[in-house]
């Protein structure tokens, strides 16, 4: 490594696997491995979170840790830097349909969750622009505007197709995957969303363990593929939802 180079945009760089384009590839086992202290760098983390930081421990160590300790805000943040964005993506994805389960949300919400589970299926830069559409119709601050925003924030350029590219920081697409997990949480019952959130998490976890792995990405105008993705979604939300009762 140069004396000029930042570790921490090293680590960024590894973490996201962007690479400047809409590459969502990465092996999520990979993330649970990664020392957790440059990631926690990334983000504000709580003052009683910041003195259970374990030096040396891994994300999934950490994440452990501060799930025990019921700081599961802190967890929460680390887990969704750490994922390579596809899984981040999923993720947030199967944490508000559950909570759409439970509570639908108003259409346009709705619509811009679904522009991504199609992004999710097959990630071109045409969808990816569509989840930004998407986000803007929602709202910004909605569950649907932020996991859409997310998306967009996930790879290629934010400027318009035709303009020179203008990358986001890599960080960001992790960032509001853990913000959209957080309004699945408050999104029913908001008085137990600490509970809902570590239920999340445990979600999370087995995403990253390629547990509850991403369906293959598929033709986009296949509608038998738009079908599997979307059994895929109910299967993993039921079985959420039973080990709960």
């Amino acid at each position: 490594m140069s004396s000029s180079e930042n570790p921490l945009d090293r680590v960024i760089q590894e973490t996201v696997h962007l690479q400047g384009g809409v590459d969502l590839v990465g092996d999520p086992r990979q993330s649970l491995a990664l020392p957790a202290e440059p990631i926690i760098a990334l983000f504000d983390v709580s003052d009683d979170g910041a003195a259970l930081i374990e030096s040396g421990a891994t994300v999934e160590r950490q994440v452990a840790i501060w799930v025990e300790g019921r700081f599961e805000a802190d967890a929460r943040r680390l887990l969704s830097h750490a994922l390579p964005p596809r899984q981040g993506l999923w993720w947030a994805l199967l944490s508000l349909m559950e909570a759409h389960r439970q509570k639908p949300y108003p259409a346009k919400v709705l619509t811009a969750i679904l522009g991504v589970r199609d992004f999710i299926l097959n990630p071109t830069d045409a969808r990816r622009r569509a989840c930004k559409d998407l986000a803007e119709a929602a709202g910004s601050t909605t569950p649907g505007g932020v996991i859409g925003y997310a998306a967009f924030l996930s790879g290629g350029s934010m400027a318009p197709a035709d303009c020179p590219p203008v990358l986001p920081l890599p960080h960001l697409c992790g960032r509001l995957c853990g913000v959209s997990v957080y309004l699945a949480s408050v999104h029913f019952n908001p008085a137990k969303y600490k509970d809902h959130l570590r239920h999340f998490i445990d979600i999370g976890l087995q995403v990253a363990r390629d547990e509850i792995p991403v369906p293959g990405a598929a033709v986009a105008t296949e509608t038998a593929h738009v079908e599997k993705l979307e059994v895929e979604v109910e299967r993993v939300v039921l079985q959420a939802e039973a080990r709960r009762l």
